[in-house]
């Protein structure tokens, strides 16, 4: 714990020894089972340089530490808690910042108050904080215990110390010193001292105001040491009752303590003497209890590094954009579009809190690997081992990929074996290896004076040492076979390949030797892959095809460069026919792959583009079923409800009736019918299913519905030019254009209403009065618009007789705004019309001059 706070204590500095901090193990010797990897295979995978970057992004001590420790398992079940870990580490960020800011290392304090040594406020304040944090982080992971089962059974081995807690708030306050309330006894003696201060001041006031203060140099008050003095000038010394203490560096003044404060500034020393007394009572009282409880509160404070230690992978995994891969025993490894994570341009990392001391940035040089362009990564790789074929052998040009093939299978191994997510899609696997052996770049040794093949050899000696029959181990040798005479590298690269396979090894290899690819098509078990160049671009794309033998692209490139035609020529002719024509049957068979490739990938997206369209279509679908059930629900809702209404004016007029005589009656229920059945045609029109889909054809008898007159209709004749219609819609026909006409709605419950109305006033009915009839049902508008003035006059003809006898006060005529002409030719109609009463142009709210308000006669 670091002292941070710089306020002065009254406490002498007891500084803690050096000494290593004692260690709480969290973890059982089956978790902590790790595999002795070769440490050279460590390195030439880069393995420490993702360690590093996991312990930069720690906050904790033991966190730090446990990421700094990391190594691969070898435990099937070990590997899995370990990346169980880190899925839980990602749940918590899913939910926000996890509370790991203002912990601190408390260990070397745990320890140095076991053996009993003073611990400072400042100290104690730190301890309080980290344990709050433990807390904190206790209640955070248990919260979601149900979606982070393995860090929850961290966190309910987390002890909490409230008590202690709240021992150290009344002792140490925020900023480290300790306050008046810790003790009865402390505030009593700083009550004292206040006292004892005021005391001296108004004493040193009235010497001041009083005669001896010619003696002094200036009236003032100041302090030597912790006595209060006044400046008295030298040839007053003698004369002046009071005690020497300083003088200034002229001489002129001396600073001397009157006499008559002496006994107070002893009682403050006294004071003083017994504060820190108290104090360091009450310190060592906290100490105590720290002390009794170190043992629960150093495996809480790990523990708390473990939660530290698992959302540091995740935030590793974050900043990769990395996936748990699904973890194999039988030493299949399948990793779809991998991407090497020292290669990628890393996404910031968003830690839960900064750590107080972070490492510097780690470097991500990766040595063999190819350039990559600045704010571009790596492309991606598709590769897969152990189930159609063991071994590997990948061909191709010099700074095409290969070496960052091979390190990407190797580092991406090592990292789910270490429990950390892997930079690749969803759906990559990996198996547990026993062993990863990597020879991968040249590492030899100048003070050895070992050349580059002897060097490659002892790596590869070392390893087949190690190999057992069956073992399973991942083996990747780069340029095997290299540095030495042609002939013999393609004939020990050969020899090597056939043991590893009969070893049983997943084995990766590289090689610029051609004679190797014929291995795959006569060793079952064996296949070959190849990185792509571009003959075009003359730059290889890093692209890994498996199954494709690479091919040497050394003529296509020389004369790209504009190397003379007949050497080229004559080059071809020293390799042979046979040379020359295998590559190009190479040349054919990666021609026709790019074209099945492009033709997949255009497949592909016509495919989502398909499928896009049809969940959108989907979508609305179900949007407009949804609709229409809600319309239809509420127009049954209001129906039911007219309908009920209806029926009970029905019944209230028929009994009316019953008890009533004479014609006045029967002309007041005839006047309340027709009020009811205006009603319900009013709401029927106005709640009336909406009008079908547009007809492209009809026939006579076929019911309609006629768009400008709101209502429907039968079909009475076709034109010769099958685009005018003859309609028949109550007491009306009229001649209408095909495309005003829409299917017929559904039928409506409202005319049985009418009909009950009807029969009730019919002779032999209820009433038993003389026959009357209901008015047809008319809306109380007409829309004329886009109506020629011929055609909508004769229809306005026809509407205002049939609303007349319908016996409608006002109807509402819709001729629109436009040029006007429609409008002045429904005035001049309405002007002439014996129903008409009066007419004018409608108002806000009544479709503005765009419509005609009718008052009709009631006789």
């Amino acid at each position: 714990m670091s002292a941070r706070r710089s306020r002065p204590s009254p406490i002498s500095p007891l500084r803690w020894s050096t000494g290593s901090p004692r260690t709480w193990a969290t973890e059982s010797a089956e978790e902590i089972q790790r595999a002795t990897m070769n440490d050279r295979t460590l390195r030439v995978l880069e393995f420490p340089k993702i360690r590093d970057r996991l312990a930069s992004l720690t906050v904790t001590a033991p966190g730090r530490e446990r990421a700094e420790r990391l190594q691969p398992a070898i435990d099937v079940e070990a590997v899995r808690r370990s990346l169980q870990e880190t899925a839980d580490g990602a749940a918590l960020l899913d939910d926000g910042e996890v509370p790991l800011r203002g912990s601190s290392d408390i260990r070397e304090g745990l320890r140095q108050a076991q053996i009993g040594a003073a611990l400072q406020p400042a100290d104690l304040l730190t301890l309080r904080e980290t344990l709050a944090v433990i807390r904190q982080c206790k209640g955070f992971v248990l919260a979601r215990r149900d979606r982070v089962p393995f860090l929850a059974g961290v966190a309910r081995g987390m002890g909490t110390f409230e008590a202690l807690e709240d021992a150290i708030r009344r002792t140490v306050a925020d900023d480290g010193s300790v306050p008046d309330t810790a003790s009865p006894d402390l505030a009593r003696i700083r009550r004292e001292q206040r006292t004892a201060h005021t005391r001296i001041r108004e004493k040193l006031e009235d010497l001041i105001r009083g005669p001896d203060v010619r003696m002094l140099q200036d009236p003032l008050v100041t302090t030597r040491g912790d006595r209060y003095v006044v400046p008295v000038r030298q040839e007053f010394k003698g004369q002046f009752p009071g005690v020497l203490h300083d003088q200034s560096s002229s001489g002129a003044t001396v600073f001397m303590e009157p006499l008559a404060i002496v006994p107070l500034g002893n009682a403050i020393r006294e004071l003083a003497i017994a504060e820190r007394e108290e104090i360091i009572r009450l310190l060592r009282g906290l100490v105590t209890q720290v002390a009794a409880a170190a043992e629960q509160i150093g495996p809480a404070y790990e523990a708390l590094g473990r939660v530290d230690f698992a959302v540091a992978k995740a935030l590793l995994g974050q900043s990769m954009r990395a996936v748990p891969p699904r973890v194999r025993t039988d030493g299949v490894l399948r990793l779809q579009r991998a991407r090497h994570p020292l290669l990628a341009p890393s996404q910031p990392a968003s830690s839960s809190s900064a750590p107080r001391e972070r490492s510097a940035p780690v470097g991500t040089g990766l040595a063999g690997a190819a350039a990559v362009e600045p704010g571009r990564e790596g492309v991606p790789i598709d590769v897969w081992l152990g189930e159609e074929f063991t071994t590997l052998v990948i061909t191709g040009p010099n700074t095409g990929g290969k070496t960052v093939t091979l390190k990407t299978i190797g580092l991406l191994t090592l990292m789910a074996q270490a429990g950390l997510h892997i930079p690749a899609d969803e759906g990559s696997e990996i198996s547990v290896f026993p062993q990863v052996f990597a020879d991968i770049g040249d590492e030899q040794s100048i003070e050895q004076s070992l050349s580059t093949f002897s060097s490659h050899m002892g790596a590869i000696v070392g390893i087949l040492k190690q190999l057992t029959p069956a073992s399973g181990s991942l083996v990747l040798l780069d340029e095997i076979g290299a540095g030495t005479d042609p002939t013999e590298g393609v004939a020990l690269a050969r020899s090597l390949i056939e043991r590893l396979h009969r070893l049983g090894a997943r084995t990766a290899v590289t090689t610029h030797y051609n004679e190797l690819k014929a291995l795959a098509y006569t060793q079952p078990g064996i296949q070959n892959a190849s990185v792509e160049f571009d003959v075009e671009t003359l730059r290889p794309t890093y692209r890994l095809m498996i199954g494709v033998p690479g091919r040497s692209n050394a003529l296509s490139i020389a004369e790209r460069l504009g190397l003379d035609a007949q050497i080229v020529e004559r080059a071809r002719d020293l390799l042979g026919p046979e040379v020359v024509a295998i590559d190009r049957v190479l040349s054919d068979i990666e021609a026709d792959r790019k074209a099945f490739e492009y033709e997949l990938a255009e497949a592909g997206r016509q495919r989502q583009e398909a499928g896009e369209l049809r969940t959108r279509a989907e979508e609305e679908l179900d949007r407009l079923r949804t609709e229409r059930r809600k319309v239809v629900a509420r127009l049954r809702e209001e129906a039911d409800a007219l309908l009920i209404h209806a029926r009970r004016e029905v019944e209230a007029i028929v009994a009316a009736l019953r008890t009533g005589s004479g014609a006045q009656a029967v002309q007041e229920a005839r006047t309340r019918l027709r009020q009811l059945a205006e009603e319900l045609s009013s709401k029927a029109q106005t709640e009336a299913t909406p009008p079908g889909e547009p007809l492209t054809e009809v026939k006579p008898g076929q019911a309609v519905y006629v768009v400008p007159l709101n209502r429907t209709g039968t079909v009475l004749s076709v034109g010769d030019s099958r685009s005018e219609v003859e309609v028949e819609t109550g007491a009306m026909r009229v001649k209408v254009q095909l495309s005003a006409l829409r299917s017929a709605p559904a039928e409506s419950s409202l005319p049985s209403i009418r009909e009950e109305a009807r029969h009730a006033l019919k002779p032999g009915g209820a009433s038993g009065s003389g026959g009357a009839d209901l008015p047809r049902s008319v809306a109380s508008s007409l829309s004329l618009r886009g109506m020629k003035v011929d055609d909508a006059v004769s229809i306005l003809d026809k509407y205002l007789d049939e609303a007349f006898v319908a016996g409608l006060r006002r109807v509402t005529i819709v001729h629109g705004k436009g040029t006007g002409a429609l409008r002045k030719a429904v005035h001049d109609f309405l002007k002439a019309h014996p129903h008409v009463k009066s007419y004018r142009l409608g108002e806000k709210g009544e479709g503005d001059t765009g419509a005609t308000i009718v008052e009709l006669n009631t006789t």
